[in-house]
Order: structure tokens, then C-alpha cells, then sequence
């Protein structure tokens, strides 16, 4: 079965909600051979992922890893020709109504059991002022998911309200952040493999725990607008994290970091 184009109605939807599922869409052989290579990532993870959710009590030999945070394009060199990922584009361009070109992607694996959720924020967050409405993401389980197991919610129609300050989760030596939100409006989106959730990079959204009784993997897939340069012109509340090192690093184009070369 080819991959859809988008409708009008599912265009008219994601501009006014901020976020799409679109169901039934990759096919389960091109998600067999993703889940492969994701789990390559899961089984050597002390070399090929950082712990998103890094317990500040935990040393760096002693990561528990509740969040697997990596990319497939690690272990999978041929990705960037996959169907799926083509589809990505092209279906995401037409949502957000410009020419987008794909920038990265993430595997997020939750372990049964011991995971955390993946916190309120908005993408643009992370990112900065220079992907200000020109990002989006398309986010695909590699099992089914609901809320026992660490399914995506979104807050309906919230990349209309710019970016709210963020700040970081406490008790996390990783860059993981948080955003308060007007929770009242919270959608929950289960989805079964195959599905793909798409969202504006100002939608905010977050992941549950995975209390179920298997890993909960997903793949994220960034994109931006065709010459958009990637992040940029950050917030103050931006850190990186050097998993190596364990040094949290402000980016260049950070106030914080402008501050302090101004200061000395």
C-alpha cells in the first residue's frame, strides 16, 4: 500500500490542534527491519545511548538508563533511503504548508518497570528561536502504545501560545526539561504500530512511564524548514550534557552564555 498524502481535513486538523495521528502508515516489515537496529541500541547501550533521565544521584558507570536515548542512523547506514523516511517529509511539508528537509532522529526506549515520564515541553524549547514554526516532528511507536506503557499526549492547540519557560527537571543529572501546562486540556494518544503522530515543534506533549511489562521504543523524527540551519538562539535554559563527562554545557547562542563573556 503506497504512503498517503495528506487530506485537507487532516492539514485542516494539525493547524488548528498542532499535533496529527495518522493511522496505519509505515508497514510492519519496514518497522521489523527500524526495531531491529533500535534494538542493537538497547543491547549496547553503555556505548551507543545516553540515559535522557540520568539520576543526579547515579555515577556515569551506574546509569540506570530510564530513558534509551540514541539515533538508529548509528547502527543503520542505508536509513536516510528508507520509504518511511521520504513519506516523512514529504507528508510533514504539506501539514506545516513549507519545503521541509529531514534534520535528525532519536530512538526513546523506556524499560519495563524502572522508566520516568518524558516531561511536559515543547520541542522549540530544545531548540531555540531559530526554528521559531518552522519544525516539526513525526513520532513512530514500534509496538502499540496507551497510557500503561508511555503513549504520547499533547496539549490541544498549545503551539498557538508560543513557548513557555521551561526549566530543568530536578533531581536529573541529563538535560531533560519541563514546561508548566494547562493540563486541562491534555489529549491522550494511543496508537498501534504502524501509526505515526505528527506535532508542531510549539505543541506541547510529553510520554508517560512505561509500567507495562515490556520496552516501550519509539523513534522521533525531526524536521525543519529547507535552510532553517538547525538549532539556534537558545533559551536561557538550555544545557547540553556530555554523557562522557557528565559537563553540562551552555550553548554559544545562549543569553547565559553571552553574559558571561560579557562579564570576563
Amino acid at each position: 500500500m503506497p504512503y498517503p498524502d495528506a487530506t485537507p481535513e487532516q492539514i485542516g486538523f494539525f493547524r488548528e490542534h498542532g499535533y496529527l495521528v495518522v493511522g496505519d502508515t509505515i508497514p510492519q516489515a519496514d518497522l521489523d527491519q527500524l526495531e531491529g537496529h533500535c534494538n542493537t541500541l538497547i543491547d549496547e547501550k553503555e556505548r551507543l545511548a545516553n540515559d535522557w533521565a540520568w539520576d543526579a544521584k547515579e555515577s556515569r558507570d551506574q546509569r540506570s538508563f530510564r530513558i534509551v536515548q540514541s539515533s538508529p542512523a548509528l547502527v543503520w547506514k542505508d536509513i536516510g533511503e528508507q520509504a518511511y523516511r521520504r513519506w516523512l517529509v514529504s507528508f510533514a511539508s504539506q501539514l506545516m504548508g513549507m519545503e521541509l528537509e529531514f534534520w535528525y532522529d532519536q530512538f526513546l526506549g523506556k524499560p519495563p518497570g524502572k522508566s520516568v515520564p518524558t516531561e511536559w515541553h515543547q520541542d522549540e524549547g530544545y531548540w531555540g528561536r531559530n526554528l521559531a514554526d518552522r519544525g516539526i516532528t513525526g513520532w513512530i511507536p514500534l509496538q502499540d502504545v496507551d497510557r500503561v506503557n508511555g503513549c504520547m499526549h499533547f496539549i490541544d492547540g498549545g503551539h498557538v501560545h508560543g513557548v513557555l519557560p521551561h526549566r530543568l527537571v530536578e533531581g536529573m543529572q541529563s538535560d531533560l526539561l519541563i514546561c508548566e501546562v494547562d493540563e486541562t486540556r491534555t489529549v491522550a494518544c494511543p496508537m498501534r504500530r504502524g501509526d505515526v503522530a505528527f506535532h508542531h515543534s510549539k505543541t506541547p506533549h510529553m510520554s508517560t512511564a512505561n509500567t507495562g511489562t515490556a520496552w516501550r521504543k519509539a523513534v522521533t523524527n525531526h524536521l525543519q524548514a529547507v535552510g532553517a540551519g538547525g538549532e539556534g538562539g537558545h533559551y536561557p535554559w538550555r544545557v547540553k550534557v556530555n554523557q562522557k563527562t557528565g559537563a553540562r554545557v551552555i550553548p554559544e547562542s545562549s543569553p547565559l552564555k553571552q553574559a558571561d563573556e560579557e562579564a570576563g
